[in-house]
């Protein structure tokens, strides 16, 4: 009689965990249906996502290749421009050079004549004086 309870409390036992399974089972079952659909999903989605992401790839190129070739134009325009600046700048040191010295020497001239011309005014205007 003992091992007949013992059974009785194993098979209700096990019925009890076959009733609180099955709706885990359920769920096991409709996450495993809603998988399959996405799978679906996703399997007919990717070839355009792949496609797009192709596109988005060579466009990316084409536009860092455009702006290499940009920046490279522009460095030979700032490389222009600094050989202008540059020769502007000589230019500038080689006329300093060239007319500096004349020019101060035509003032140092003109400033010197100017001053015998006031000495020899001022020595005239003496003698008219005695």
């Amino acid at each position: 009689m003992l091992w007949e309870i013992s059974l009785l409390i194993i098979a209700v036992a096990f019925l009890l965990l076959i009733i609180f399974a099955i709706p885990s089972l359920l769920q096991v079952r409709r996450t495993a249906k809603n998988l399959e659909i996405t799978s679906k999903t996703v399997n007919q989605n990717l070839p355009g996502i792949l496609t797009n992401l192709d596109e988005i790839t060579t466009n990316l190129t084409q536009v860092t290749q455009s702006i290499h070739y940009q920046i490279h134009g522009i460095q030979n325009i700032v490389d222009r421009f600094q050989n202008v600046a540059e020769d502007v700048v000589d230019f500038e040191r080689t006329l300093r050079a060239e007319l500096e010295s004349p020019v101060v020497e035509t003032v140092s001239t003109i400033s010197a004549a100017v001053k015998g011309v006031r000495a020899f005014m001022d020595t005239l205007r003496n003698r008219r004086a005695y």
